[in-house]
């Protein structure tokens, strides 16, 4: 009887212990930060989106979201570890019927370390030829901008979406004056998928 106490003590030290360890192994875990790297990569989708949803994200320093291809609203990632943002992401895409069962690795960037380095990034995601973290120049436009990335695909809306210190405005790709609106450090300029119904003009208005 003794040695089957003993046993019972023995065991319920070493479970003390594990639960103990868990816990702080998951309170050490990196977590995302405002202005912090997101990489994300897609697994399971059609190879045609690949371009479009693998990459590298960086957190708004507003309100600690980034902006996903195909979703509708921005995913919050603040505070949550690399585990956490794989199953908010995929369970995001799953409920919007826009994949159904994707698989989604996350990686998390410096955090701090990389945040002063963003700040000097305009980052262009969504339906361009290339996705890119483009280092900031001095007199940016939104059209320079999206030819670097090599211009919208064709798939790409003409409805561009900006998105500064947490806010998000629209503007269209064939209206000169919005072509030319000034860009700025920490940017984060996406290019939604074109809607069936959604004109292209051969020509650029005022």
């Amino acid at each position: 009887m003794k040695h089957f106490y003993a046993l019972i003590v023995a065991l319920v030290a070493t479970l003390a212990f594990a639960t103990q360890a868990l816990a702080q192994n998951a309170a050490s875990e990196p977590r995302a930060v405002k202005g912090g790297a997101v990489n994300i990569v897609f697994k399971n989708i059609p190879s045609e989106d690949a371009g479009n949803v693998n990459g590298k994200y960086t957190v708004n320093r507003g309100d600690g979201t980034i902006q996903l291809p195909y979703l509708s609203g921005r995913t919050a990632v603040l505070g949550k570890t690399a585990r956490d943002i794989e199953g908010v992401i995929r369970s995001q895409y799953v409920a919007q019927k826009i994949y159904k069962d994707p698989i989604v690795q996350v990686t998390l960037g410096a955090g701090d370390q990389s945040a002063e380095l963003d700040r000097r990034y305009v980052q262009v995601t969504g339906y361009v030829s290339s996705k890119k973290n483009l280092p900031y120049r001095e007199g940016m436009t939104l059209i320079e901008v999206l030819l670097d990335c090599g211009d919208i695909s064709d798939f790409g809306s003409r409805n561009i979406q900006i998105t500064r210190k947490g806010v998000t405005r629209t503007y269209d790709y064939f209206s000169a004056k919005d072509r030319s609106i000034a860009i700025y450090p920490g940017d984060i300029i996406f290019v939604p998928r074109r809607s069936m119904f959604e004109s292209r003009p051969s020509t650029v208005g005022p």
